[in-house]
Parts: structure tokens; C-alpha cells; sequence
């Protein structure tokens, strides 16, 4: 598969450089130069089902690395957008945000990943304000943030500037509601919200890129998406579900299980991905083999959390000197590398 991403992506972007103008502002592209799609419940590329094996990053901090993310074979990249407020997202340079970041543009981190055959989703994870304060999406029910608003606005620019660009997948929001359903949740509240944030996408004139929307109970439950995904799909298309593979999925799981659980999303009608997956989160380390035989068997797309250096975080797929990072977390470095390896 890695073969056929670099040949179709040498393809992609010679199309996409003919369908620019001299102002270099992209006009209408044809169905070739578009070939991500979603059809009933599968993910698609030129009209043949597809699964890609990938990780987390945070190249909105600073691109590189992607030498190493071939040799691992990563094929798909979900990018970490900590501030979208601030994150600029095009541009020759990084901006020093409120909160004394460098935010590097989004395109710069698009066009790394696309040179090195890799599809990007763009993913907000906290809204930063004017003093530098955070506030982290996970846990949170969208449409009741202060900030609501305006993030509807960004999101639209964000849209705008990559529609015609079809390797990039633009995800709603990071991991909405709390994971045990409280804050007043209901079903009908996420079919409401998600409905709202894919339509205000869809606003922008020509934007046909896949849109990730993720389950409720912070990513991990498919709940939501087996009891009102048909009603979100009404009208809409390329529509993309993303579920988060921790506690509810690792803890005391067999393959059989996991499974079991795909297969009822599959039957449903419903294509999806694992966005994350890590054998450590709020708890104790967990073991992570039956849930990744499973989505081999099951031919998901997975990516893992997180792609970084860092000795010091157990969720690190590598440590300080970019080797396989085994300490303390049920050797998430090494088998998660034979994963991508299969």
C-alpha cells in the first residue's frame, strides 16, 4: 500500500498544481484529483476500500520527523491543533502565540506529510484565549462553549483554504462529552451539535473533503453513532466516525470482543476509524495486542497515540534517542511498530 500512496500522491499533487491560477488560489478540480471518499461503510480511494495504519502528532509545534514515520510505515496523520484560535494556517513562518508557543501554518505541516505519501487530518484540541488560558475540548459538550462562535468561524477559514485538497480530512472536534455521559448529555444532544458543526463546513462553497466526527463519551463509546448516525447521515456526505480505543475497549477485551463490536458498527452502515490508541490513559497500563489483532483482522484504519520523543511520557512511541519506546507500558514502542509493520 505505502508503493501505491507515493505513486497517487506524485499524481495528486501535479493535479493540484494544474487546477491553481497564477494567484495560486485553487479552482474547481475534477473527480480524479478527488479520490478520498466514504460509501456506506467503508473508506475509499478511487473507489476501492482502503485502510491506513497511522499516529498522532503535534507538527503544529514543529514539522519534522517524517523521515522516521517512513521508515515505521505510517501511512496517515492525525494532527494535533492545541490552539485553534492562533494556529495559522498558511504562511512562510511560525507565529509566537499567547500562550509563548511557535504555532508553525498548517499547510506547512500538510505539504511535509503529502510529500511523504501521507494523508493528514486536522483536528482541534483546545481553544486558547487572549491571556494564554486554555481550554482543552475533550470531555466538553461544543455547542455550550463560550467560544462557540468563533469557533465556528475558524473552522469555516480552515475548510475554505483546504477544500480541493482531498488528503487532508478535516475532524470536528477532539473527544466531545464527558466518558461517562454526564453535563446533561443525551444522544439527541450529539446529533444536534454534530449535525450544526458539519453543516457549517459544508457552508463553504466546494468543500467536499472527508469530515471526521467523533463518538460520544470522549471518543470511546459508539452509542451515539449506532443510535442517531443514520439521522446525521440524512443529507450529508463523506462522513467519517472516529472512536478512541482506551478503557472501554482495552480493559479485559478479547479479540473476540472487539470484533464483535466492529462487526455491529459494519452491519450498521457505518465507516470508521480508530483515531487513538494507547495502552495508557487515565488508569493503569493495558494491554493493547487482542484490540490491535482485531482491527488487523478487521482491516481498520488505527492510529496511535502519540508520535513523539520524550523517555518520560509512557505514551511516547519513542524515547529521547527516537528509538522504541518499552518502559513501563507494555512495550507500546515495539508493538505498536510491528503493527504497522504487518
Amino acid at each position: 500500500m505505502k508503493m501505491l500512496l507515493i505513486l497517487s500522491t506524485f499524481f495528486y499533487v501535479l493535479g493540484f498544481i494544474l487546477s491553481c491560477n497564477k494567484a495560486g488560489e485553487t479552482i474547481e478540480v475534477n473527480a480524479v484529483s478527488m479520490p478520498y471518499s466514504v460509501s456506506g461503510n467503508t473508506l475509499q480511494k478511487d473507489g476501492i476500500s482502503v485502510h491506513f495504519k497511522g499516529v498522532n502528532a503535534m507538527n503544529s509545534f514543529g514539522v519534522g520527523t517524517h523521515n522516521l514515520m517512513d521508515e515505521w510505515n505510517i501511512e496517515i496523520v492525525r494532527e494535533f491543533i492545541g490552539n485553534l484560535r492562533e494556529q495559522p494556517i498558511d504562511g512562510d513562518w511560525a507565529i509566537l502565540s499567547s500562550d509563548n508557543r511557535w504555532l508553525h501554518p498548517l499547510q506547512k505541516m500538510v505539504d511535509s506529510n503529502r510529500v511523504h505519501g501521507k494523508v493528514t487530518i486536522l483536528c482541534p484540541f483546545a481553544w486558547v484565549d487572549s491571556n494564554g488560558v486554555s481550554t482543552f475540548f475533550t470531555g466538553k459538550n461544543p455547542t455550550e462553549q463560550s467560544f462557540y462562535q468563533e469557533y465556528k468561524i475558524k473552522m469555516r477559514a480552515i475548510a475554505s483554504h483546504f477544500k480541493g485538497q482531498p488528503d487532508v480530512w478535516i475532524q470536528l472536534w477532539n473527544e466531545p462529552y464527558h466518558w461517562n455521559n454526564e453535563n446533561n448529555y443525551t444522544h439527541d444532544l450529539w446529533l444536534s451539535d454534530h449535525s450544526e458543526m458539519i453543516d457549517n463546513l459544508r457552508l463553504v462553497d466546494s468543500f467536499e473533503n472527508i469530515i471526521v466526527v467523533c463518538g460520544n463519551e470522549q471518543g470511546q463509546s459508539e452509542d451515539a453513532i449506532l443510535t442517531k448516525g443514520s439521522e446525521l447521515l440524512q443529507g450529508r456526505h463523506n462522513i467519517l466516525f472516529d472512536l478512541h480505543a482506551y478503557e472501554k475497549w482495552l480493559s479485559h477485551s478479547t479479540q473476540s470482543e472487539i470484533e464483535s463490536r466492529i462487526e455491529a458498527i459494519n452491519t450498521a452502515g457505518f465507516a470508521h476509524i480508530f483515531g487513538e490508541v494507547s495502552p495508557v490513559n487515565v488508569g493503569g497500563v493495558m494491554d493493547v495486542t487482542n484490540f490491535l489483532s482485531a482491527v488487523e483482522n478487521k482491516n481498520i484504519s488505527t492510529l496511535a497515540w502519540l508520535w513523539n520523543k520524550n523517555s518520560n511520557d509512557v505514551q511516547s512511541l519513542m524515547n529521547d534517542s527516537g528509538t522504541e519506546n518499552d518502559i513501563n507500558n507494555n512495550n507500546w514502542g515495539s508493538t505498536y511498530r510491528a503493527y504497522l509493520a504487518q
